[in-house]
């Protein structure tokens, strides 16, 4: 889709990422609710505006939101059966259990949990009529990391069982790594994040200037030519900024903009991803994804989200995650030498 959007439309098997602030996520999951905010937006279905309010709309929608309360005085299992009782469903309460790692806590009241078993809790309770379009606020905001595999392996479920997903969630390399389909939600609408054209495969690059194949690097390479050369010359805007590589984090490519993401702060570059790639593969950068490339030095953690989604951890402050493609995953294996 391309321009600027106010209505969504969702397919079943697919997963969408609206990537926003958390208010305006808020406002947005509001609006979809049919709450009384200022929104125009809306979600399409099957062809179909939907209106997303009504007993038709509670039986084929399921919401998970950051402020939705729980009855914390009832246990676990309670809670699951009285929600299954109120849409008139007969749910496997064990199953549902099993899938968001709680059944240990079937039992335990909702008070004792902690926050992210809370929100695992409310995702699952979203889910327990089996509707046909799921709909989760931030997902994983604050949930510790078990959690948030836990997510990403219901949401890779949800989509084998043919549901439509829409989540919301704040930083754009998080919503790559959850989806390939992306909105930035902005003051005029949602517009639709494209992503570099770059085959997932290792068919090595053309080179602009000679229409040569670029050498690919294997690991020994790397390690070999990763002298520290002193300064890069990044070039932003009307001037060049030097810069440190070892001071870039990661880089990051959106919408024909490149982002360099360093110690004091993100630098706008108006090199592209292909240009920066050959320019820093000698001081061990990787093109982890077609809109990421990724400072190997800078890796602390690679997670296993589930066999097709992986993410690279940085020791930055933010200790970011960096979506990695499919099919870069054995390749960077073997350049760290795992």
């Amino acid at each position: 889709m391309d321009g600027i959007n106010k209505v969504i439309e969702l397919v079943s098997g697919q997963c969408v990422v609206i990537q926003c602030n958390p208010d305006s996520g808020r406002t947005f999951i509001r609006s979809m609710r049919g709450e009384r905010v200022s929104s125009e937006y809306g979600i399409s279905y099957q062809g179909e505006r939907l209106a997303l309010e009504g007993p038709e709309a509670v039986k084929q929608v399921g919401f998970s939101t950051l402020d939705e309360g729980l009855y914390e005085r009832l246990k676990v299992r309670e809670y699951l059966s009285f929600w299954a009782e109120l849409h008139e469903v007969q749910a496997s309460l064990a199953e549902l259990l099993s899938i968001i790692g709680l059944v240990g806590k079937a039992h335990e009241r909702i008070s004792k949990l902690s926050y992210s078993e809370k929100r695992l809790l409310s995702f699952v309770r979203s889910v327990v009529h089996d509707p046909a379009i799921i709909i989760w606020e931030d997902p994983e905001q604050n949930l510790d990391l078990e959690s948030c595999i836990i997510v990403r392996r219901l949401i890779d479920e949800l989509i084998r069982r043919d549901k439509a997903i829409l989540v919301t969630c704040a930083t754009l390399e998080q919503a790559h790594s959850i989806s390939n389909t992306i909105f930035r939600l902005t003051g005029s609408g949602l517009v639709p994040v494209s992503v570099p054209e770059q085959t997932e495969t290792s068919e090595p690059d053309m080179d602009a200037d000679d229409g040569e194949p670029a050498t690919v690097n294997s690991s020994s390479e790397l390690s070999d030519h990763a002298v520290r050369l002193g300064k890069l010359m990044v070039k932003a805007e009307d001037k060049y900024v030097f810069i440190d590589p070892q001071e870039i984090h990661f880089i990051e490519s959106n919408e024909g903009n490149t982002c360099l993401h360093t110690k004091e702060g993100i630098l706008a570059c108006t090199w592209t991803l292909a240009e920066l790639e050959d320019k820093l593969r000698p001081f061990r950068f990787y093109r982890c994804h077609r809109s990421y490339i990724v400072n190997l030095d800078r890796l602390t953690e690679l997670i296993v989200w589930s066999r097709n989604s992986y993410s690279l951890v940085l020791s930055d402050d933010r200790k970011s995650r960096i979506p990695l493609s499919k099919g870069k995953f054995e390749e960077l294996k073997t350049i760290v030498g795992l």
